[in-house]
């Protein structure tokens, strides 16, 4: 009978260690994920007019916006693609610093070159050179 009683004494001993062994493991886990920020961004990105027949400039805006809990720097790197004359960079690179929650609205004109169909690719890279976020767009010049 005493050595039953042992056993289930050491039966629940051990499961208690385990279990607080478990726990600090687990709290030791997520105080190192919560050491480490993770950054987190979307991006959108719309070009006006999709069919430039006016022989103005298009306008390109992106939005980019953070979904991370601190805030972070990210690099917004811009490629337009397509027939075009060389008068413009076709890509721009921007860096951005956003609060979480936080939406920041970059507006870049493009000169109009006739004529053709252009596309526009926006990238949203972290600060260790990650890919947070890509977006793209289309737009004629006709």
């Amino acid at each position: 009978m005493q050595s039953i009683k042992l056993i289930q004494r050491s039966v629940v001993i051990a499961a208690l260690a385990a279990a607080s062994g478990v726990m600090a493991g687990t709290a030791q886990a997520a105080t190192g994920r919560a050491a480490l920020a993770t950054q987190c961004a979307t991006v959108a990105v719309k070009a006006t007019p999709k069919l430039n027949t006016a022989m103005i400039p298009e306008t390109i805006k992106s939005t980019v916006k953070s979904c991370a809990t601190a805030t972070e720097t990210v690099t917004l790197t811009q490629k337009i693609s397509g027939p075009h004359s060389g008068r413009t960079p076709l890509t721009k690179t921007l860096t951005i610093t956003l609060a979480p929650g936080q939406a920041v609205t970059k507006t870049r004109s493009f000169p109009f070159v006739c004529c053709g169909t252009f596309s526009v690719v926006d990238h949203v890279f972290g600060s260790g050179g990650q890919q947070l976020a890509k977006a793209s767009t289309g737009f004629t010049f006709a």
